[in-house]
């Protein structure tokens, strides 16, 4: 990312000059810093900080954009450090920002309300292919431009539970203007290996149920409702998967340190493999039987 001073696995901001402090909504503040690139340094937990190097380093196994993320230490704070999302500063749109111009369209108009504000708040796929599509229907070439990015989404949604990922909300899908259009890299990890397996505390709401919780589903049984249309996206990302000892070595290597058991126990990887692993099997034997 940068090359500054490491000591202990942590690079050493200190020598940088903090360009804009931004509020958090939770305490605390985000440091923007310019080396070169922008920079963002939030003060975290070391085991927090590892959880979401764990996820780039999927992300990238896996062939999916994502942010340069990094351990860092700013004075007396220790946290991760980040590269832009949009460092060409080419023109965004947020989900959010389309999801909300087109809540009528998307959602009143087909008489559901998957419209919610809780900590895992997307909208359900065919809420977001509806809002692209009226987004992007002046565009000559729309059909391509939202079919490309619903394949992205459905990999970020696939990516959410696998890295147990309950904050990543559809604040945190960009979409850039360049030639063309294209989801930003992936970024904001703070909810990794926070979503809880055997509860229905973090779940997602499905069109036909709306704000009652006791109808709301959990992410993995949203992965099974997408198979007819995304098994073989999901299959491709399946085979690419990286064990939890390769990622820790190369992360390990990376920060030129062993990883403490404390500091990595939470990272339940392998328990979200295996539950996409019969996800996919299940499938399988139902509509691909000898």
């Amino acid at each position: 990312m940068i090359f500054l001073e490491r000591e202990d696995g942590y690079i050493i901001l200190d020598s940088l000059r903090v360009a804009q402090h931004i509020p958090r909504d939770k305490g605390g503040e985000i440091l923007k810093f310019y080396k070169g690139q922008e920079l963002y340094f939030k003060d975290c937990l070391e085991s927090l900080a590892i959880s979401q190097l764990f996820c780039t380093y999927v992300l990238r196994a896996l062939e999916i954009p994502t942010v340069s993320l990094d351990m860092a230490r700013y004075q007396s704070y220790k946290g991760i450090v980040s590269t832009s999302y949009n460092p060409h500063h080419l023109k965004e749109f947020s989900l959010k920002n389309i999801l909300d111009k087109y809540f009528l369209e998307v959602v009143l108009k087909r008489k559901h309300k998957s419209y919610i504000q809780k900590s895992y708040d997307l909208y359900n796929l065919e809420d977001i292919y509806q809002a692209l599509c009226y987004f992007f229907r002046n565009d000559s070439n729309n059909e391509a431009i939202v079919s490309s990015l619903m394949q992205d989404i459905v990999k970020l949604f696939f990516c959410q539970f696998l890295l147990g990922d309950y904050d990543m909300h559809y604040r945190n899908l960009i979409i850039l203007k360049d030639s063309s259009f294209r989801l930003a890299p992936f970024f904001d990890f703070d909810g990794s290996f926070c979503l809880d397996l055997n509860s229905t505390r973090y779940v997602v709401a499905l069109e036909n149920y709306g704000h009652d919780s006791r109808k709301r589903r959990k992410p993995i049984e949203v992965l099974e409702e997408s198979i007819p249309k995304y098994y073989e996206l999901f299959k491709e990302l399946f085979v690419l998967i990286p064990t939890k000892t390769e990622v820790l070595n190369d992360i390990e290597k990376s920060l030129g340190k062993k990883l403490h058991p404390n500091t990595i126990r939470h990272i339940c990887y392998d328990e979200y493999i295996a539950q996409i692993d019969n996800m996919l099997k299940m499938y399988e034997k139902r509509f691909f039987k000898k």
